[in-house]
């Protein structure tokens, strides 16, 4: 069968599917997926390039998030059964036609769910409607100032933040962009990079912003956390361009509060968050609430293509790998 194996720490953009030989059965607590498609982001390149905190042994197969139906299930399995559509999660592993994984680590889907739209479920969407809901407590007709807006973690934000009554402004650097954030729901759709995005901001959010979700960290952080009102919540979700260093005064002085938004560390130390969050997701896609289909479909020859244009910054929306 074929799979995305890294042999080798390396360039995301340079791998390609090998054969590999199918798993074995599933043993006790186990089932067998025939995978439909595997999401990928920034987490998926970093263990392929050995940056991210944790390296895997190698050699490993790459995909996270992922979607499928069950081939078979193994003994103690009471609550999936053959055919069940479902969405998984693994640390890596996913991407590869079948893979035994874990019961715990499967949500059941409804059978009219697409599986390429639920392939990003456990990991973007997840994370993003996880973050805004439990974390950031998000109210309805509050405001949302989602940082890196174009991209899969983005894009999600602003569809559940849109699903859960907010008004949302968007901040990304291209026009094309923000024109897709537009599309995606936003309100509004600023340039960060102009000298006065910060005022533009408030004008479009009347002085401030309740919640700033924010994948991206940098040099950027500081100055979005300055637009949060009184109460605000900033959300770190990610550290694309780099770990943000935070005056820590600031919190004290605006009175607003910092959170770390760790979905796969939440999921590891408590599965029973995984159920309401999937279940909620497939409910908003089935009535429309959010349109949760992929942006961009690779197969899973070009997925060098596919993390070449997320790390180069040139994706929007969200990528699926299909197998």
């Amino acid at each position: 069968m074929k799979a995305l194996v890294v042999r080798e720490f390396c360039d995301p953009s340079t791998i390609q599917p090998s054969e590999i030989d199918p798993p074995g059965p599933p043993g006790p607590g186990q089932v067998c997926i025939d995978v439909a498609g595997v999401g990928i982001g920034y987490f998926d390149g970093l263990l392929i390039r050995g940056d991210y905190q944790i390296r895997p042994d190698l050699p490993f197969v790459s995909g996270s998030s992922l979607a499928g139906r069950v081939r078979s299930v193994g003994e103690e399995v009471s609550h999936l059964k053959s055919g069940d559509l479902v969405a998984a999660f693994m640390l890596h592993g996913g991407m590869a036609e079948q893979v035994v994984l874990p019961a715990q680590s499967c949500a059941p889907l409804p059978p009219d769910i697409n599986p390429l739209a639920a392939a990003n479920f456990f990991i973007a969407w997840a994370t993003s409607l996880y973050g805004l809901r439990e974390i950031g407590g998000l109210a309805e007709g509050e405001t949302v100032l989602v940082l890196g807006a174009a991209g899969t973690t983005g894009t999600t934000a602003i569809q559940c933040a849109k699903a859960m009554g907010a008004r949302v402004i968007a901040c990304a650097s291209s026009e094309d962009k923000r024109a897709h954030c537009l599309e995606q729901g936003a309100d509004a759709a600023i340039d960060y990079t102009a000298e006065d995005w910060r005022d533009q901001v408030k004008q479009a959010s009347d002085g401030g912003v309740n919640v700033v979700y924010d994948p991206v960290g940098g040099e950027l952080a500081e100055s979005a956390l300055r637009l949060l009102k009184p109460g605000g919540r900033y959300l770190v979700v990610g550290f694309v361009a780099g770990i943000a260093r935070i005056p820590l005064n600031l919190p004290l002085l605006k009175r607003c509060s910092v959170h770390g938004v760790n979905w796969g560390g939440t999921v590891w130390a408590d599965p029973s968050v995984v159920a309401p969050v999937i279940r909620t997701l497939a409910e908003w896609t089935l009535t429309g609430r959010i349109d949760a289909r992929p942006t961009q479909v690779h197969d899973i020859e070009q997925a060098g293509e596919a993390f070449a244009a997320l790390f180069e910054r040139r994706s929007t929306g969200s990528i699926v790998v299909r197998l």
